[in-house]
């Protein structure tokens, strides 16, 4: 393997890392919908892999779809991590939180990517 694509893995696997462990602290202490944690996710695969904010972003959007997809899986095993932060609503939230989970975790770790990959040249 390449330098590179160690450095791609290293920084998307340490993205989703940040992702899910913000997610958990929004989800179980706070009761929210993660909103800020595809950012911070976004921002550490970012700085991880450096070099500009177009690598940045690459590892940010690909960070971000593995983190909605592993929320999703969470939310729909219901192992009440994600139910917790939804309790009030009617069952069809829970498909429609996958469907713009799977659009706001990419874009918002896509911006978050871009930060962080242009705060580390």
């Amino acid at each position: 393997m390449d330098k590179n694509d160690i450095r791609f893995g290293t920084a998307i696997v340490g993205g989703v890392v940040v992702m899910l462990l913000l997610s958990l602290v929004t989800i179980n202490i706070l009761r929210l919908i993660p909103f800020i944690s595809p950012v911070i996710g976004g921002v550490a695969a970012g700085l991880i892999i450096g070099k500009g904010h177009i690598n940045g972003a690459k590892a940010g959007v690909v960070a971000g779809l593995i983190g909605a997809v592993v929320v999703g899986i969470d939310f729909e095993l219901s192992t009440s991590l994600l139910s917790k932060a939804v309790p009030a609503f009617p069952p069809f939230t829970g498909v429609l939180f996958l469907v713009l989970a799977l659009f706001y975790f990419p874009i918002l770790s896509f911006i978050g990517g871009a930060i962080g990959g242009a705060l580390r040249p």
